[in-house]
């Protein structure tokens, strides 16, 4: 099912710029069991134009669809800061922000993932929050849903939408992040350019559920592994990025955000993997919160070439 937003487009044969509707699709797949919410932003252009766009991928679209496309807009005003993208958000059916919570952490998450979410006591109650459907996975489906991605979502968007397929941006946050370096070191083709902000990469502490975890290695082993077997990348750009703060957030200090960050920055320095081409900032002052948006900013200007980003 496709919904619409806003109106037909304008009369522009005197050769006006317009926008695109806004279009959302409930999507169903197969290799989750899951309808999704894709929403859909396409850039500014003018009547009879074919023109093919880069498309950017953002999970967590219950959370960031609207605000990114505000900042989706803004960059496009001004084709320096970047060039124009089409934006496609992934999420799950309903208007409440908390919709996906649950089932964002079964698609985002892998083998060696602690189960944070399971028995929260911060999601109960919420109104509008999504259980996995009965049968299906409930946690660790991060290879069922890179499944749909490849199989279901980018065939869906690139027949609808004029698209670039050889050059596809991921964006994704905390276990978002996570899930872009998980796929970025299984199944690196899927995506051009990562933007990994604030990625889950190591877990120190005891879970909702009562678990303990001591300097739980969630992604590092990944790396070394890839690194081990000698692989490369085909011209791969990696953003990464973090807030300071998270380190001391009470509800994600568990997470030890940015430490674990420079560890596996170390990680990739030292590595010099073939192929992939790493930028990283740390943003002074930045919470878990607060630094979603910022990271989206600069990482889309960063793997588009049009921002220069200085490593840490």
């Amino acid at each position: 099912m496709t919904i619409v937003e806003g109106s037909t487009p304008p009369d522009t044969s005197q050769g006006q710029r317009y926008f695109p509707p806004i279009e959302t699709h409930l999507t169903r797949s197969n290799y989750v069991r899951q309808t999704f919410k894709i929403q859909v932003m396409q850039p500014p252009k003018k009547k009879g134009e074919v023109i093919r766009y880069p498309v950017v991928y953002a999970t967590d679209g219950n959370v960031v669809f609207d605000m990114f496309k505000g900042i989706a807009w803004l960059l496009q005003a001004d084709q320096r800061l970047v060039r124009p993208f089409i934006l496609v958000t992934i999420g799950y059916p309903g208007d409440s922000p908390v919709a996906g919570e649950l089932l964002r952490s079964r698609d985002l998450t892998f083998p060696g993932c602690p189960n944070y979410f399971a028995g929260s006591e911060e999601l109960a109650g919420w109104e509008g929050l999504l259980a996995p459907e009965p049968g299906a996975k409930g946690f660790c489906g991060a290879e069922d849903f890179q499944s749909f991605l490849a199989r279901e979502l980018f065939p869906f968007i690139d027949a609808r939408y004029a698209t670039r397929p050889d050059d596809r941006t991921y964006f994704g946050h905390s276990m978002g992040g996570g899930f872009g370096l998980f796929t970025l070191f299984t199944q690196t083709h899927l995506f051009r350019n990562y933007i990994c902000s604030s990625p889950t990469v190591m877990y120190h502490g005891e879970t909702p559920t009562g678990q303990r975890h001591e300097d739980h290695d969630v992604m590092l082993r990944r790396i070394r592994e890839f690194v081990a077997a000698r692989k490369s990348c085909d011209a791969v750009r990696l953003y990464l990025s973090v807030g300071t703060e998270e380190q001391f957030e009470p509800l994600v200090a568990n997470w030890q955000f940015v430490s674990s960050f420079y560890r596996m920055l170390s990680l990739l320095k030292r590595a010099a993997i073939p192929g992939l081409t790493l930028m990283s900032e740390v943003f002074a002052g930045e919470t878990h919160a607060t630094v979603w948006p910022i990271a989206f900013m600069h990482g889309v200007q960063a793997v588009f070439g049009t921002r220069r980003i200085c490593n840490h």
